[in-house]
């Protein structure tokens, strides 16, 4: 006959045998659950990284390219066969998916580049400066215009060269970037933003998305996504107009085109309040492809800098903010606290690698 106590030991043992191995199961699926939601959070904020800065390009010129004299510029060709000498100059100002009229304000200085050139000068425009870019680097765009936040990448990958950019009447030329906040807003201070959403330009703009981002991240810990929403609004005018209407509840932008648009009655100025302004950054710069002729390369740039003004399109439309001639410009020095923006970009980039599960 058999034990009584045996079957209770039995059975005890069978629900250690089955309960351990299952609670080292759970206990293993729990650690690897939290490893996946860890590397699922670096993943998404890398991916909002990206999204928000957009690609910023190689930092120092593609390989294609000389620079024997140390400017950070491309040389022009050395073999003459492959300089550009078009019989029509095309030229077009910073892509923009604003609709203006473009030729009323442009037209006088059109005029001065054919007379100066001896060629014809066409205005094309261009919606994307991705599209823009490509036409520089297939030689369809000989002379153009960028934005400041694009000027690296089309220095280095499509051989821009940069010559003058709008300035005062004393040549002195700088614009800032500034948070905007709806005049009622209780947010007061950059930290104030956690929970909200603020609206960028677009990637790669400076002032419109990565000067702001790259302060956020780096000066007061917030991350896209993590810690504020975002979106894109593909126009510093129209980030200015949503925040004035309240559409917008915070928005980066460029002083200087806030300034023209309060001067010109566009928007009212106490529709907004400032909640952060930057140092001083060059504003977007008018230049030529590096493989253009000598003597349209310096045509070109004579053109700019002689331009008056006075009446032109140009002053009516940026006058009003204090723009009244064009300057010259020295890449290597003026854009080298754009190029350590976009330095402490890639390198906060980096950093969002996601962790491996």
């Amino acid at each position: 006959m058999s034990n009584a106590s045996e079957p209770a030991a039995f059975s005890f043992g069978r629900v250690l045998f089955i309960v351990v191995p299952l609670a080292l199961v759970a206990w293993a699926a729990t650690l690897y659950s939290k490893a996946l939601q860890s590397s699922a959070q670096a993943s998404l904020e890398r991916t909002m990284a990206m999204r928000l800065l957009g690609d910023p390009g190689a930092a120092k010129l593609a390989d294609r390219y000389r620079d024997a004299d140390g400017d950070l510029l491309a040389d022009p060709p050395a073999d003459a066969r492959q300089l550009l000498d078009p019989q029509e100059i095309n030229f077009s100002y910073v892509a923009s998916s604003e609709e203006e009229n473009e030729r009323e304000t442009w037209q006088e200085l059109l005029a001065a580049l054919e007379s100066r050139l001896g060629r014809q000068v066409n205005l094309v425009s261009y919606a994307d400066p991705a599209e823009q870019m490509r036409a520089l680097q297939k030689g369809e765009l000989h002379v153009t215009g960028f934005a400041t936040g694009e000027v690296e990448k089309a220095v280095n990958e499509y051989g821009f060269i940069p010559a003058a950019c709008f300035a005062d009447k004393d040549g002195k030329f700088s614009y800032s970037m500034k948070i905007i906040v709806a005049r009622d807003s209780d947010v007061k201070q950059l930290k104030d933003l956690k929970g909200r959403r603020l609206t960028f330009v677009r990637p790669r703009s400076n002032s419109g998305c990565t000067a702001a981002l790259v302060l956020l991240m780096k000066q007061h810990g917030l991350q896209p996504e993590r810690d504020y929403d975002w979106g894109f609004s593909f126009g510093h005018e129209n980030s200015i107009r949503g925040v004035a209407d309240g559409r917008f509840s915070a928005a980066a932008v460029a002083s200087d085109i806030l300034e023209r648009m309060v001067a010109g009655g566009e928007v009212p100025a106490d529709a907004f309040r400032v909640v952060y302004e930057s140092e001083p950054y060059p504003p977007g710069v008018l230049g030529y492809v590096y493989n253009l002729a000598p003597g349209l390369r310096e045509g070109v740039r004579q053109a700019l800098v002689d331009f008056d003004w006075a009446g032109s399109g140009l002053e009516r439309r940026y006058g009003k903010a204090g723009s009244a001639r064009f300057a010259p410009v020295d890449y290597q020095r003026d854009w080298a606290p754009i190029r350590q923006i976009n330095k402490t970009g890639r390198e906060l980039f980096a950093k969002l690698e996601p962790t491996a599960a």
